[in-house]
Formats: structure tokens, C-alpha cells, sequence
């Protein structure tokens, strides 16, 4: 019978010692080749994560090259980048480890936006 799983990555399970986009990625296809396992059996997965990590990084990264003429991003746009680019990673990685499998699935990446208002 087949059921729908859903699987939260937090940001700390991307990382390793090493935060690299290169070491992201590997964390994210070791992850793959476990989560493809659901979609073998037939199930239905949807994969969410988080990124506090790695947003944390990117802004650091930003502050230290911030100009007056190439100023650092605002915050929300940090969120919306790393989302991004660990949704493109986790889809590229359970790519292929599916194409290794001989498994014809599709993965789509989608990108939330949460709007937190404080009273």
C-alpha cells in the first residue's frame, strides 16, 4: 500500500565540519540514496528543510564583503537564496541517485515564503 512520507532535513543534518557547497552537496546525495528508498516501495515523499545554518553563513560571507556599492542582502532574501539552493541540491542529488536506480520519477523543488508578524 502505498503512503505519502514526509521527511524534515534540519539545516544542521546538510552540514559536516566542512560548510562548503561541496560538502553540502555530498551530505544531500548520502541522504538520497536513504530517502529513495520510500519511492521504491512505492510511497509517495516529500522532503522540507530547514536552512538557520546556512543562512547564518551566507550573511557572515555577506558582511565581510558588503560595499557601499555592492551591499549585502537584506535577510529574507539570505533565507530565499539558501532555500533555494539546498532545494536545487536535494533535487539534483535524489536525481540521481533515482537515474542510478533505473527509477523514471520526477522531482520538482518549490519554494515557501512565511510572512511572521509580531504583535
Amino acid at each position: 500500500m502505498s503512503q505519502k512520507i514526509v521527511v524534515a532535513l534540519g539545516g544542521n543534518a546538510i552540514l559536516t565540519n566542512n560548510a562548503s557547497a561541496k560538502a553540502q552537496q555530498a551530505a544531500l546525495r548520502k541522504t538520497a540514496k536513504y530517502l529513495v528508498q520510500f519511492i521504491e516501495n512505492g510511497d509517495d515523499l516529500i522532503i522540507s528543510h530547514g536552512n538557520g545554518p546556512q543562512v547564518g553563513n551566507l550573511l557572515l560571507q555577506m558582511a565581510g564583503g558588503s560595499t557601499d556599492k555592492n551591499p549585502a542582502m537584506p535577510l529574507d532574501t539570505d533565507v530565499a537564496m539558501t532555500q533555494g539552493s539546498i532545494g536545487y541540491w536535494m533535487q539534483n542529488a535524489m536525481d540521481e541517485v533515482l537515474s542510478e536506480k533505473g527509477i523514471d520519477k520526477d522531482v520538482a523543488t518549490v519554494i515557501t515564503q512565511v510572512e511572521v508578524k509580531c504583535s
